[in-house]
C-alpha cells in the first residue's frame, strides 16, 4: 500500500459518527436539563476515577475518558511515535490520520474522550513532557493540533485539549506560578488552543495544574470564561487535570465544568451546599450540565450502544501508520560524506552498538506511555532487514541510566519460605498505607509488575492499594551493584533494616537507585514497599552489576566492523510527566561511548532516540546522525528504514538543539522561586529567542536533510482576489535537483522590518510538505492573511497590523533561507 492510500484510509472521513442536527441537539439538550433536579444536575459535575457518574433515573451515561494522547492507554493499544515525532513531520495530512486512528482505537474500548493532545509549548529544553507535545513554535503546533483533533473527533470520541494553560516545566508543576505578560500568552501559549477550539472543534479543554499570574489553572476566569468560553466561543468541557481543583466557590465561577478524578470539592454536598447559599448561580451550573450533555449527544452516548469492534485495535492499517509516521517524522541531522543511506551489498559487516541499540524506546513516560501488543528495537529490525551476507555484530557499550532490570527469583528468598523456595512473600493491603491485615499474601518470584490501569489481583482495589515485600538477596557474585526501584506511585526499599532508597510520593513511573558492594552468597535482608494512590501502577525491584567491559567489546565490534551505529538517547525514565531532566547531557556513559566508537571506526553513525534536545560534545567526530525521537511500536523498524534508504528522511526540527543550556531563553527563570517563575523572555521563545540574540545552535528550528537535494525559485508574492487589505498570495517553484524521490518541506516565516514594539526576527506562518521524483518540481501556493501580520498590542489589548514594510522568506530551516520578498502593507 503505497504513503497516499495508507494517510487516505486513515485519515478519511467515510466512518465519521453523525451528531444530531444543531437545533435538534440543543433543543434535546434543554429538555433533558429540564427534567433534572440539582442534587442530579451537581451529581455530573465530578468523576469516578477516568469516568463521569452517570444519572440511571433518565438514562445519562458515564462520559468515559482515557489517557492516550500517542495511544490510547487503557489496556493495549498501538503505540504511536511520540508526539514531537508527530509535529517533525511537519504534516497535517498524516497528524490527522494519527488522531483518527487513536478515535477508533479509544472508541472500540468504549472510552469516548481521549485526553489529548499535549500542545503546551517546549519553552524549558529539559522539560520532563516537551516529547508529549508538538515543539516551541504556537503555528506549527496549532496546525497539528487542528489536524489531530478532527481526526479524533471524525471517529465520534472527543478530543480532550490539554493542559490550559502556560504548563511547560513539570518541576513544581502542581504549585508553580507562571508570571507572564498578556502579549506573550496571546502570542505564544494561547494561539494552539484557540485554533483547536474554532478550527478543530475540540469539545474539551483539560486545565493544567500549574497557576497563571497566581491564580490557579482550574479557577482563573481570565483563561476559562472570559477567553476561552466568551471570547473563543468553545461550548465544550473543561475538564480538570486529575487533582488539579484546589477550591469549590472560585473553581466552580470561574469555569471549570467537571473536576477530575473524583469530587474533593464539587463532590458531596460542598458544591451543591454552595449553590444553595447562592455563592454559586444555579444558571452557571445549567450551562455546565448544558455544555456535558451536549458533548455526549454530539457523541451519540444516548440510546442504544453498538457492540465494539476490537478487531480494529492494533489493526494492519495502524500498525503501518505508525511506522510510517515514525519514519516521516525522523530528521537527518548531519550527513557528511554521504555516508548514509547504508547499500548492504557494499557492506560485509556492522556493529550495533548502545543501550538503546537492543531495547525498544516507544515512547517516554507517564501518562502518555502505551502499552503495546508488539514493539521491535533497532537490533531485531537490523536482523529482520539485513541481508544474511552482512554479519550484525552487538555491544551494549555502556548502561542507560534509569533503565531497571528485575532481580531474578534465583537471587531472592523469601520470608517464612520453605527450603528451595526463591522471591519475596508479597503482601497486599485494600487501602494505600500498609494498613491492617494484608487482603492477600503470596510468593512473588519476582517484583517486576506493570498494573496499568488495573488491580494486582481479585479482593485488591485498583487504586488507593498498597504492597509489602519481605525476604532476602543473595547475590550470585561479589561486585559492585546498582540496587534500583522503579514504581507509580510511591516507594522505598530497605536493606538490612536500613531504607537504602526513598521515592514515597505520587508520581508517574519513576525510578531511583543506589551502588552498593555486595559480597557473593551473603543474605541481605530486604523489605520493599509501595502505594498505589490513583492512575497507572506498577513496582520493579532491579538490578545491575556494574562492570567496565561494555565499552572495551563495544570497541572491538566498531573496530571490527565496516560501518557501526551507535544508539544512544534517553528514556521513558528519564523523560518523564512529573520530573524535568536535570540538564541536556546524554545520560552517564554514552558521551565517552559515542567518542570512543567514533575513534575506533570513521564510519560511525548515530541515532538518537529523544524527546526533547541533547549536547552533543562528540558531533564534529561523527560523519552522520539521526534524530529518530521516541518512535513508537514500530521505532526499530522506521530506523532500519531510514538507514537503509527504503524511507528518505524529510522530518524537520520542531525544536532548536542549542549549543548549551546557557544559550537558552528560559536560562536563569527556570526553574523559579518563592514559588513562581518569571517568562521574562516574553515572545521570545526558541528561534526566535536564538535570532534575536544571533546565538550559534547546534541545529536550528526547522533544520533538516534528505538522501537528495531542492532547489528554490521564483518566489511571488500578491494580492489575493479577495481584495482583504493585509491579505497576500505567495508562490514559489521547489525542484528535485538530486538523484532520489523525497519530500521537502517548504517553511514560510514572516518578518516585520521596522516594528514598533519588539518583534521577533522572523516567525514562521506557513509550511507545506512537498513530495518531488527525481527532477521534478512544483509550484508551491500559500495564502497569509492579516493575522500572519499581527502582533497583540499590550497598550489595546488587541491584535494590530502596523502598515509598512515585511519580508516574506522562504526556507529549509529557519537559517536555511533561500528566497525573499520584500512587501509593502498599506
Amino acid at each position: 500500500m503505497t504513503t497516499r492510500k495508507l494517510l487516505l484510509l486513515c485519515a478519511g472521513l467515510a466512518m465519521t459518527a453523525e451528531a444530531p442536527a444543531q437545533d435538534t441537539l440543543e433543543s434535546r439538550v434543554r429538555d433533558l436539563l429540564s427534567k433534572m433536579t440539582l442534587e442530579e444536575k451537581v451529581s455530573l459535575l465530578s468523576g469516578t476515577g477516568f469516568e463521569s457518574r452517570p444519572i440511571e433515573r433518565l438514562g445519562i451515561p458515564s462520559l468515559t475518558m482515557t489517557d492516550g494522547p500517542v495511544g490510547v492507554r487503557y489496556e493495549k493499544s498501538t503505540a504511536f511515535p511520540a508526539s514531537i515525532a508527530l509535529a517533525a513531520s511537519w504534516d497535517t495530512a498524516r497528524a490527522s490520520a494519527y488522531g483518527r486512528a487513536l478515535g477508533i482505537e479509544a472508541k472500540a474500548k468504549g472510552r469516548y474522550m481521549l485526553l489529548g493532545p499535549c500542545i503546551n509549548i517546549n519553552r524549558v529544553p529539559m522539560g520532563g513532557r516537551d516529547f508529549e507535545a508538538y515543539g516551541e513554535d504556537p503555528y506549527l503546533t496549532g496546525r497539528i493540533a487542528v489536524s489531530y483533533v478532527r481526526g479524533v473527533q471524525s471517529e465520534g470520541v472527543a478530543a480532550c485539549t490539554k493542559h490550559y494553560a502556560a504548563n511547560n516545566q513539570e518541576y513544581q508543576r502542581v504549585s508553580i506560578s507562571v508570571e507572564t505578560d498578556e502579549r506573550t500568552l496571546r502570542e505564544i501559549y494561547l494561539p494552539a488552543f484557540k485554533a483547536a477550539v474554532q478550527e478543530g472543534g475540540s469539545w474539551g479543554i483539560m486545565s493544567a495544574y500549574n497557576k497563571v499570574n497566581g491564580l490557579w489553572c482550574s479557577e482563573n476566569p481570565f483563561l476559562l470564561t472570559d477567553v476561552l468560553k466568551n471570547e473563543w466561543g468553545f461550548r465544550g468541557i473543561v475538564v480538570s487535570d486529575w487533582g488539579a481543583v484546589h477550591s469549590t466557590v472560585p473553581t466552580a465561577n470561574a469555569g471549570l465544568d467537571i473536576e477530575m478524578p473524583t469530587g474533593e470539592f464539587f463532590g458531596g454536598t460542598k458544591l451543591l451546599d454552595e449553590v444553595k447559599r447562592g455563592s454559586v448561580p444555579a444558571a452557571l451550573i445549567d450551562d455546565k450540565v448544558t455544555r456535558i450533555l451536549r458533548v455526549m449527544f454530539h457523541l451519540g452516548l444516548f440510546g442504544e450502544k453498538s457492540v465494539p469492534d476490537k478487531s480494529v485495535i492494533n489493526s494492519p492499517a495502524h500498525r503501518s501508520l505508525a511506522r510510517d509516521i515514525a519514519g516521516a517524522g525522523t530528521v537527518l541531522l548531519k550527513n557528511d560524506g554521504g555516508l548514509l543511506p547504508i547499500n548492504p551489498s557494499a557492506i560485509r559487516s556492522i556493529a550495533l552498538i548502545g543501550p538503546s541499540a537492543a531495547v525498544a524506546r516507544t515512547g517516554g513516560g507517564g501518562s502518555a506511555l502505551v502499552d503495546p501488543f508488539y514493539s521491535i528495537s533497532p537490533l531485531e529490525a537490523a536482523k529482520e532487514s539485513l541481508p544474511g551476507t552482512v554479519a550484525i555484530r552487538y555491544a551494549k557499550g555502556c548502561r542507560m541510566a534509569g533503565d531497571v532490570f528485575a532481580i531474578p527469583s534465583s537471587a531472592l528468598r523469601p520470608s517464612g519460605g520453605k527450603p528451595g523456595q526463591f522471591g519475596l512473600r508479597g503482601e497486599y493491603f485494600a487501602n494505600q498505607n500498609l494498613e491492617g491485615s494484608p487482603a492477600l499474601t503470596r510468593i512473588d518470584s519476582t517484583v517486576d509488575f506493570d498494573w496499568g490501569d488495573g488491580s494486582p489481583a481479585e479482593g485488591i482495589p485498583k487504586d488507593h492499594f498498597s504492597a509489602r515485600w519481605s525476604g532476602t538477596l543473595v547475590p550470585p557474585a561479589s561486585g559492585e551493584y546498582e540496587i534500583s526501584i522503579r514504581s507509580d506511585d510511591g516507594s522505598r526499599l530497605f536493606m538490612d533494616g536500613k531504607q537504602i532508597l526513598d521515592n514515597w510520593s505520587d508520581h508517574a513511573l519513576q525510578s531511583v537507585s543506589v551502588q552498593l558492594a555486595l559480597e557473593k552468597g551473603k543474605s541481605y535482608d530486604l523489605r520493599l514497599e509501595y502505594y498505589e494512590n490513583t492512575g497507572g501502577a506498577g513496582m520493579t525491584l532491579g538490578w545491575l552489576a556494574a562492570t567496565k567491559e561494555l565499552e572495551a567489546e563495544a570497541v572491538r565490534a566498531a573496530k571490527s566492523s565496516d560501518v557501526a551505529v551507535v544508539f544512544v538517547g534517553t528514556s521513558s525514565a528519564i523523560e518523564t510527566e512529573g520530573v524535568d531532566r536535570t540538564s541536556l547531557d546524554l545520560p552517564s556513559g554514552q558521551d565517552e561511548l559515542v567518542e570512543e566508537v567514533a575513534r575506533a571506526n570513521p564510519r560511525t553513525i548515530v541515532v538518537l532516540a529523544t524527546g526533547a534536545p541533547v549536547l552533543m560534545p562528540w558531533l564534529p567526530k561523527v560523519p552522520a546522525l539521526v534524530e529518530a525521537w521516541f518512535g513508537g511500536e514500530q521505532a526499530g523498524n522506521a530506523i532500519m528504514d531510514v538507514l537503509l534508504g527504503k524511507v528518505n528522511p524529510a522530518g524537520k526540527l520542531p525544536v532548536t538543539f542549542p549549543r548549551s543550556w546557557e544559550d537558552c531563553p528560559a536560562h536563569g527563570t527556570y526553574p523559579g522561586k518563592d514559588g513562581k517563575t518569571a517568562y521574562s523572555e516574553g515572545v521570545f521563545v526558541g528561534y526566535r529567542y536564538f535570532d534575536k540574540a544571533t546565538s550559534d545552535v547546534l541545529f536550528p528550528f526547522g533544520h533538516g536533510l534528505s538522501y537528495t537535494t531542492f532547489a528554490y525559485s521564483n518566489l511571488q508574492v500578491g494580492v489575493p482576489a479577495s481584495g482583504a487589505r493585509y491579505a497576500r498570495e505567495v508562490s514559489l517553484d521547489v525542484a528535485n535537483s538530486g538523484a532520489r524521490s523525497g519530500d521537502e518541506v517548504v517553511q514560510l516565516y514572516v518578518a516585520q522590518i521596522h516594528p514598533s514594539i519588539a518583534r521577533p526576527p522572523k516567525e514562521l506562518k506557513a509550511f507545506s510538505r512537498v513530495s518531488l521524483a527525481p527532477g521534478e518540481h512544483k509550484t508551491v501556493r500559500f495564502t497569509l492573511d492579516e493575522s500572519s501580520f499581527a502582533f497583540f498590542d499590550p497598550q489595546s489589548k488587541h491584535w494590530k497590523v502596523e502598515p509598512g514594510a515585511f519580508e516574506i522568506l522562504a526556507g529549509s530551516s529557519s537559517r536555511d533561507i533561500r528566497a525573499r520578498s520584500t512587501i509593502d502593507l498599506k
